[in-house]
């Protein structure tokens, strides 16, 4: 099976790795890949130790910091009035 990479950026990147790790483009295209899908595979127990760790880490800043958490989050017309935009997303 073939595979055209057509976006210049992609194919400088495979290519960027493949010379740095010193593998053919297929293989570093493989590699790349089979580790994305490795990602995606965490286990149930995985993804909840490092959501607990992160939540873990936010509450130290929290209390390092004296920051207590927001109540609800900010809408989108707040954020923008803070930032300065306009209706039309410009800044006024």
């Amino acid at each position: 099976m073939a595979l055209n990479i057509k976006d210049p950026e992609t194919e400088k990147a495979v290519r960027t790795l493949a010379k740095r790790r010193g593998l053919s483009l297929t293989e570093a295209v493989r590699q790349a890949v089979s580790s994305e899908l490795d990602k995606d595979e965490l286990s149930e127990d995985e993804k909840a130790r490092r959501v607990a760790a992160a939540m873990a880490r936010m509450e130290a800043l929290y209390k390092k910091y004296d920051i207590k958490p927001a109540d609800r989050s900010m809408t989108r017309d707040e954020i923008d009035e803070i930032l300065g935009y306009d209706d039309h997303g410009l800044w006024s």
